[in-house]
């Protein structure tokens, strides 16, 4: 529910039950204040008739008489006994309505003067004919009852009118900052912010702007941080690489401690060539499309595993690869990237056991089962470790590749389905 139709509904029903409220109790004291003018005057016509020396007087309608089998039938019938309550109006309606006057009416006062009981009554057994005598058609007349429910409901329709037209110059400014703050891309930033009337408003917005602004400016830094970076880091790295191929060709036959050293360049220089190549990969993201292309999963697995077979040197640790000829329609660069750490992950976490790696279409499933435990500051000279699965999180969030990583018995199993999505290049 909207803030609109809450606040709408809460305030219609409120005056609604108000006007409800105060309808009735004007109604409830025209009644009263009816019925008290009409007690008043019988009252004051028993005090004074009848007069002295006649036992029954008929006054502006009402019959006044000392005499109970005096007072008019009709009255009687409907009064069988003498009222036990004195000097109070009694009344009987016959076939009322709360919004039109009864058809009959029938009332009756019972006044005690020097020592003797007056008997003041009126009755109208043709109330409706008697006020369209008074009334003719050419002279609408509108019931009291009526009219006051009529001008309770115009009070209840003018007050939803002028709340309407308030919802109306509050709400839409409010749905303007809303669907301006949904539409603000960063590439917007630089225009100027529209006008949402309330100072309220304007305040939020420029707030909302700012807190982009920031973000944006930490997003450009980050990204031109990460472009630096890697573009620096190619050329040491191509360097070492190079000299290090160098060197195997100038001393093919080196000591074991030496081998030992030249594996641990080579190790190393492997693991951050694939870190600059998805830094560099990671700086670009947003400003260029990643193409897509149909190309065999399975040869891309077995070529990742073979280039980090090098994590696995001295470990007992044997490795099943099992893939298919799929040809799979995929962001080449980033699945070499995902399918790299995952890989490396696996091998970097098994220093004894068994690593499974199985393609089947769009799918590759990776299990590590150790039988050993890796020890609390083991291979931690490895680059990568940590900075390489919020990379494989990060690419697979924003290309839409369904990735799950669970733990098994004595180990981890890693999930990923290369769906290509068109909405995730």
């Amino acid at each position: 529910m909207s803030i609109r139709t809450y606040i709408f509904t809460l305030l219609t029903g409120l005056i609604l039950l108000i006007a409800v409220g105060l309808s009735f109790q004007s109604a409830r004291f025209f009644i009263d204040s009816f019925g008290m003018v009409v007690e008043s005057m019988m009252f004051n016509i028993g005090q004074q008739y009848p007069e002295d020396g006649k036992s029954e007087q008929t006054i502006l309608k009402y019959h006044s008489t000392t005499e109970w089998h005096k007072v008019p039938q009709p009255v009687r019938d409907k009064f069988p006994t003498i009222p036990a309550e004195k000097n109070k109006l009694h009344s009987k309606f016959i076939d009322w309505i709360y919004i039109q006057p009864p058809k009959k009416i029938y009332s009756l006062i019972v006044v005690e003067r020097d020592n003797k009981t007056v008997f003041v009554s009126h009755f109208n057994e043709d109330v409706h004919a008697k006020r369209h005598e008074k009334h003719p058609k050419d002279n609408y007349l509108i019931d009291p009852m009526i009219l006051i429910i009529l001008i309770g409901l115009s009070v209840l329709a003018i007050f939803i009118l002028v709340l309407l037209y308030i919802f109306k110059k509050i709400a839409v400014p409010v749905e303007s900052l809303q669907l301006w703050g949904k539409n603000l891309k960063i590439n917007e930033l630089n225009k100027p912010r529209p006008d949402f009337t309330f100072k309220e408003l304007n305040g939020l917005a420029k707030l909302m702007h700012e807190n982009l602004t920031s973000v944006a400016d930490a997003v450009e830094r980050e990204q031109a941080f990460l472009s630096y970076a890697s573009h620096e880091l190619r050329t040491p790295i191509a360097v070492i690489r190079s000299n290090a191929a160098l060197l195997e060709k100038i001393s093919p036959a080196p000591t074991e401690k030496e081998r030992q050293i030249r594996d641990r360049i080579q190790r190393a220089s492997l693991t951050m060539k694939s870190m600059t190549e998805t830094l560099l990969w990671l700086s670009r993201e947003g400003k260029t499309e990643m193409a897509v292309e149909t190309t065999a999963l399975g040869e891309l697995v077995k070529n990742t595993r073979a280039e980090l077979a090098y994590l696995l040197a001295g470990k007992e640790v044997t490795v099943e690869v099992a893939v298919d000829n799929s040809q799979v329609a995929l962001a080449v660069t980033p699945s070499i990237i995902v399918l790299s750490n995952l890989i490396r992950n696996a091998f970097q976490h098994t220093q004894q056991g068994h690593v499974d790696i199985r393609q089947h279409g769009h799918e590759v499933i990776i299990t590590n089962i150790t039988s050993k435990q890796i020890k609390a500051n083991a291979k931690k000279e490895e680059l990568g470790f940590g900075l390489g699965m919020k990379l494989v999180e990060k690419l697979t969030r924003q290309f839409g590749w369904p990735y799950q990583l669970s733990q098994v018995a004595n180990g981890y199993r890693a999930s990923i389905s290369f769906h290509h999505s068109d909405s995730k290049k």
